[in-house]
């Protein structure tokens, strides 16, 4: 019994690491999205900025650090009940996947369209292929998830 009871509050503490690791990340990305913006705002206020896509570009990016981050936190709160596996977190992660999706074509859609010389400019393909990722995570998670409710029909 007792070896059960510290495998118990070692499983606690390493999910409250991970979960604090996870709440960290989130919130230091968004608050270096958030200060990216802010420069690029004062760089156009100075007249140093040499178009307004700039802006564009950190705002999208700040508007998907939210959205990840707000989302990541709705799966803490989850994971804190030890709700784990459940379609709930299965559709945050796939918001996630297509949030980063979205971001990434949209920076290189206009990485494309507004600049002349597009073929030199490489877009960023970060949030794409994140994003892609996410959303090939979120499929296995409902595979996993719809095995784990067969195993428990036939049971």
């Amino acid at each position: 019994m007792k070896l059960n009871l510290t495998t118990e509050k070692d499983e606690k503490q390493e999910r409250e690491f991970v979960m604090t690791c996870l709440a960290v990340t989130c919130g230091a990305g968004t608050l270096a999205e958030a200060l990216r913006l802010l420069l690029a705002v004062m760089d156009w206020t100075d007249g140093t900025l040499t178009d307004g896509w700039v802006l564009v570009l950190r705002a999208i990016n700040l508007a998907i650090c939210a959205v990840c981050a707000w989302l990541a936190f709705l799966i803490m709160r989850e994971v804190k009940h030890r709700r784990v596996f459940t379609r709930l977190n299965a559709q945050y992660i796939t918001l996630i996947g297509c949030a980063a999706t979205f971001g990434g074509i949209a920076q290189n859609a206009i990485m494309t369209l507004v600049y002349e010389d597009a073929p030199q400019q490489s877009g960023d393909m970060t949030y794409l292929i994140l994003g892609l990722l996410l959303l090939f995570i979120a499929s296995l998670f409902n595979i996993g998830i719809r095995m784990k409710e067969e195993q428990e029909l036939t049971v």
